[in-house]
């Protein structure tokens, strides 16, 4: 395995090769980085792209290069190559993900997952990584055309969360703490805003806001035109919009509830992305966005992540959390209903459920220790003694490494 110096890092495995996992991968690389890009065997996304141009990935937009980075579809090597892993894949993919990476010891570990969508509910007990962090969204404003990652715009920020090590019964000391915020920092370029819980973070998540109400109101324009239009200055119109800053009213109040203060839509918008001016709502900022209107963006059908992740992994855990508070949120439960029938799929039957966290019956105070706190000693991960990492097989190749700014 690639040794780290305690205080920085230099190499980081990333899972997923779709347009987020290539934009990180360049980013890292840009800044001197070993990289590892990894590939699901059946959604190799990227990586076919990489090794047709000699293992070469070309970055356009907000920042400009070629790099030959690392490349595989064995997660063996992938997991190999560093002990500090990003995960790039959507929601609905986790799943997989987390049935593969629980086969292997991941103790000396450090699992980010980009975006979380409390991906910690799914894996506190079936994943023994060192630690476990959640960011809140993609860094990147991000689309892979013409054979390049083009990188419409990076956000200024992002919140992240980072449960305690799983595999020790008491947390790190104060100080092993902060060297490992300090490492996590090192990989990415955003600057990091730490969550005190998972709630915090999840709840900061704006791609539900942003897509969802905006997706099934243009259901008839999207399924007419493939999604050929501009997503947000013709899809959010200001009927959409005053639909969109609902739902955001209907989160800000969700995390109120359970003692958080979010930040706004409008406001988060104005602070994370370089505007020539400060919007005054959400419909002045879909309208006027340089960045976001530089593509259409616009989904090509309703079987979208804009709405099978960000229903299924975003807004269907926030509705719960909301019930449990006493709150009904009735724009969020009818975006979710609405979403149901349009795709003729539950989503409230397949989200990510507390009841398929173990916490149906949990009180919201119950729920809040369980998004925040260490794991006890019942349910700590064990050690696998049969992992995969003890076990050497044989493997696919790798692409040779090198990095060219």
């Amino acid at each position: 395995m690639a040794t780290t110096n305690f205080d920085s890092v230099s190499s980081v495995t990333i899972i997923g090769a779709g347009p987020c996992g290539c934009a990180f991968a360049a980013d890292l690389a840009s800044r001197g980085k070993s990289v590892m890009l990894y590939g699901h065997p059946d959604h190799r996304g990227a990586i076919p792209m990489i090794e047709d141009n000699g293992g070469w990935l070309e970055a356009d937009g907000a920042f400009e290069g070629k790099y030959q980075i690392k490349t595989t579809s064995d997660l063996y090597l992938a997991i190999r190559h560093s002990s500090f892993i990003v995960t790039t894949v959507p929601s609905y993919g986790q799943d997989t993900i987390l049935r593969t990476l629980s086969q292997f010891d991941l103790r000396n570990h450090t699992l980010i997952i980009n975006v979380g969508n409390f991906f910690y509910l799914a894996a506190r007990q079936k994943v023994n990584a060192h630690a476990i962090l959640e960011t809140d969204i993609s860094p990147y404003a991000v689309r892979i055309t013409g054979g390049k990652v083009f990188i419409k715009g990076v956000k200024k920020s992002l919140a992240i969360w980072a449960e305690p090590p799983t595999t020790q019964v008491e947390r790190l000391d104060a100080g092993a703490e902060a060297n490992l915020r300090r490492q996590v920092e090192g990989i990415f370029s955003q600057n990091l805003v730490w969550c005190k819980n998972l709630l915090e973070v999840g709840l900061n998540n704006v791609n539900p806001v942003v897509h969802c109400p905006a997706a099934l109101m243009n259901a008839g324009w999207i399924e007419a035109t493939k999604g050929d239009f501009f997503f947000y200055a013709q899809g959010m119109s200001p009927a959409v919009s005053r639909v969109t800053e609902k739902v955001d009213q209907e989160r800000l109040a969700i995390g109120r509830a359970y003692g958080l203060e979010i930040i706004p839509i409008t406001t988060y918008m104005n602070q994370n992305y370089s505007h020539d001016r400060e919007f005054a709502d959400y419909h002045d900022f879909a309208a006027g966005s340089v960045i976001h209107n530089k593509t259409k963006s616009a989904p090509t059908s309703m079987k979208h992540r804009y709405l099978l992740e960000d229903i299924l992994y975003g807004m269907v855990p926030w509705y719960e959390l909301g019930v449990k508070a006493g709150l009904p949120s009735p724009t969020i439960r009818s975006l979710i209903e609405m979403a149901s029938v349009v795709s003729g799929f539950d989503y409230f039957e397949h989200g990510r459920t507390l009841e398929s966290a173990g916490l149906s019956d949990a009180t919201s105070e119950q729920i809040l220790m369980a998004l925040g706190g260490p794991l006890d000693k019942a349910s700590s991960a064990r050690v696998l003694s049969n992992s995969p990492v003890n076990n050497l097989e044989l493997h696919v190749p790798v692409q040779t490494a090198q990095v060219v700014a």
